[in-house]
């Protein structure tokens, strides 16, 4: 009787630790940052392809670009740091979310790396600061993506 009653302690301290671990927020890892590499193409592909929006960052000023970076962020960060979505450990460098750097990091770089890889550039005939206008213009759905992918699990 003493051994079973040893058995049933032990499974439910088991119990307790398993049920600690799920409870726990999620820290930042590398399965974190590939799954924000998925959503960053996955939601930056369709709008790569259109005519649409490569025109737009042809006619786009680069005041309202910068705003557009500067709303994409603050929405990010509104996204990532004050909503409850997701069981996300907070981790800061700098006073600043470390998901926020690594979903825009990653939206940016992905959508820089597609408009050179598929070639946009040469098709849409665009300036350096056109390139740029473009960038912000994907990213903005990029990170959307990124940060929906990584919270949703």
């Amino acid at each position: 009787m003493e051994r079973q009653l040893e058995e049933l302690y032990s499974s439910i301290q088991e119990l307790k630790k398993e049920n600690e671990k799920r409870k726990a927020p999620d820290q930042l890892g590398w399965d974190d940052i590939a799954q924000e590499i998925i959503g960053a193409v996955t939601f930056a592909l369709p709008f790569l392809f259109t005519a649409e929006l490569w025109e737009i960052a042809k006619d786009i000023s680069v005041e309202r670009s910068l705003a557009i970076l500067l709303m994409t962020l603050g929405v990010a960060y509104l996204f990532i740091a004050k909503s409850r979505i997701g069981n996300l450990k907070r981790e800061e460098l700098f006073h600043i979310p470390k998901r926020l750097l690594t979903v825009t990091g990653i939206a940016y770089f992905i959508s820089a790396g597609l408009i050179y890889l598929y070639g946009i550039n040469g098709l849409a005939d665009f300036t350096p600061g056109q390139y740029i206008n473009a960038t912000i213009l994907i990213s903005t759905f990029a990170v959307i993506g990124a940060i929906t992918v990584d919270m949703v699990k």
